[in-house]
């Protein structure tokens, strides 16, 4: 059984790799099970489809915390460790907010470099400031973080 951070970076892989192919989830899922040796955890399923459910969404916060980039222009690592964190933070209620932010610090780290990692240190550190100011709240018309789990 896969503990938090293992399935955090299973669901990272995912997100990433999702930004190549474009496969739906359950997709991704097979093929990863076809493909590797191992389980998929309940909760990188649940942070993947969380992802792909919200992905609009969270972009568009993403987005507008960029300076001097654009969404398009960032690493699919960076990116993926954006959208991980931006999805934690709203939709995981019971999870303290700056374990996401180190966590994709330390995914960032692991699988593109420091530069990057700072770059995603300060775009989560401002996304929560507002987030947590009430500026960013997701929209009503969105599902509960209850319906991702399924």
């Amino acid at each position: 059984m896969l503990n938090r951070r293992e399935s955090r970076q299973q669901a990272f892989e995912f997100i990433f790799e999702e930004s190549f192919n474009g496969n739906e989830p359950e997709e991704i899922f097979k093929n990863a099970g076809d493909a590797r040796d191992s389980e998929i955890s309940d909760y990188a399923r649940q942070l993947l489809n969380g992802v792909f459910a919200h992905r609009q969404e969270i972009d568009s916060y993403i987005s507008s915390l960029l300076v001097r980039r654009s969404i398009n222009r960032l690493s699919k690592v960076v990116l993926a460790a954006l959208r991980l964190a931006v999805y934690e933070i709203i939709y995981i209620p019971d999870l303290d907010p700056t374990v996401s932010i180190n966590e994709a610090v330390e995914l960032t780290k692991r699988f593109s470099g420091k530069d990057e990692s700072g770059y995603v240190n300060g775009v989560l550190g401002g996304f929560l400031k507002k987030y947590q100011s009430g500026e960013f709240a997701p929209s009503a018309s969105s599902p509960s973080a209850e319906g991702d789990a399924q």
